[in-house]
Protein backbone atom coordinates (compact mmCIF):
# COMPACT_ATOMS: atom_id res chain seq x y z
CA UNK A 1 0.00 0.00 0.00
CA UNK A 2 1.09 3.85 -0.59
CA UNK A 3 2.21 5.96 1.91
CA UNK A 4 0.77 8.99 2.19
CA UNK A 5 3.69 10.95 0.74
CA UNK A 6 3.84 9.02 -2.17
CA UNK A 7 0.08 9.41 -2.83
CA UNK A 8 1.02 13.46 -2.69
CA UNK A 9 3.81 13.22 -4.39
CA UNK A 10 1.88 11.36 -7.32
CA UNK A 11 -1.03 14.34 -7.05
CA UNK A 12 1.61 17.04 -6.94
CA UNK A 13 3.40 15.37 -10.14
CA UNK A 14 -0.29 15.15 -12.02
CA UNK A 15 -1.76 18.98 -10.29
CA UNK A 16 2.15 20.12 -12.32
CA UNK A 17 1.84 18.19 -15.21
CA UNK A 18 -2.13 19.56 -15.30
CA UNK A 19 -0.70 22.91 -15.57
CA UNK A 20 2.06 22.70 -17.99
CA UNK A 21 -0.36 21.02 -20.20
CA UNK A 22 -2.45 23.84 -19.50
CA UNK A 23 -0.19 26.76 -20.45
CA UNK A 24 1.38 25.28 -23.23
CA UNK A 25 -2.12 24.79 -24.80
CA UNK A 26 -2.74 28.27 -24.12
CA UNK A 27 0.98 29.33 -25.49
CA UNK A 28 -0.27 27.72 -28.61
CA UNK A 29 -2.92 29.75 -29.13
CA UNK A 30 -1.40 32.84 -28.52
CA UNK A 31 1.24 31.92 -31.17
CA UNK A 32 -1.97 30.70 -34.06
CA UNK A 33 -3.39 34.04 -33.06
CA UNK A 34 -0.66 36.04 -33.74
CA UNK A 35 0.47 33.76 -36.99
CA UNK A 36 -2.87 34.59 -38.02
CA UNK A 37 -3.01 38.49 -37.69
CA UNK A 38 0.60 38.43 -39.53
CA UNK A 39 -1.32 36.11 -42.55
CA UNK A 40 -3.85 38.77 -42.71
CA UNK A 41 -1.37 41.91 -42.83
CA UNK A 42 0.24 40.09 -45.04
CA UNK A 43 -2.76 39.91 -47.48
CA UNK A 44 -3.99 43.03 -47.40
CA UNK A 45 0.07 44.60 -47.70
CA UNK A 46 0.23 42.75 -51.08
CA UNK A 47 -3.43 43.45 -52.32
CA UNK A 48 -2.31 47.01 -51.93
CA UNK A 49 0.51 46.46 -53.87
CA UNK A 50 -1.25 44.77 -56.34
CA UNK A 51 -3.88 47.52 -56.84
CA UNK A 52 -1.27 50.38 -56.69
CA UNK A 53 1.32 48.30 -59.34
CA UNK A 54 -2.46 47.89 -61.47
CA UNK A 55 -3.31 51.36 -61.37
CA UNK A 56 0.52 52.94 -62.06
CA UNK A 57 0.51 50.09 -65.60
CA UNK A 58 -2.69 51.04 -66.32
CA UNK A 59 -1.57 55.15 -65.72
CA UNK A 60 1.56 54.45 -67.79
CA UNK A 61 1.20 51.75 -70.48
CA UNK A 62 3.26 52.67 -72.70
CA UNK A 63 6.27 53.25 -70.40
CA UNK A 64 5.77 49.64 -68.67
CA UNK A 65 5.94 48.00 -72.42
CA UNK A 66 9.54 49.76 -73.35
CA UNK A 67 11.18 49.23 -69.67
CA UNK A 68 10.26 45.82 -70.39
CA UNK A 69 11.05 45.36 -73.49
CA UNK A 70 14.70 46.92 -72.87
CA UNK A 71 14.87 45.19 -69.96
CA UNK A 72 14.59 41.60 -71.98
CA UNK A 73 16.43 42.82 -74.77
CA UNK A 74 19.28 44.05 -72.24
CA UNK A 75 18.78 40.35 -70.73
CA UNK A 76 19.12 38.48 -74.30
CA UNK A 77 21.94 39.95 -75.49
CA UNK A 78 24.17 39.71 -72.20
CA UNK A 79 23.27 36.24 -72.56
CA UNK A 80 23.54 35.58 -75.89
CA UNK A 81 27.43 37.28 -75.72
CA UNK A 82 27.94 34.94 -72.65
CA UNK A 83 27.91 31.62 -75.02
CA UNK A 84 30.21 32.61 -77.43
Amino acid sequence: MPSVSHTLLKEKGQELAQDLCTKMQDKAKDIQKTAQQWQRQAARTTRRAARATDEYVHDNAWTVVASVAIGFFTLGFLLGRSRD
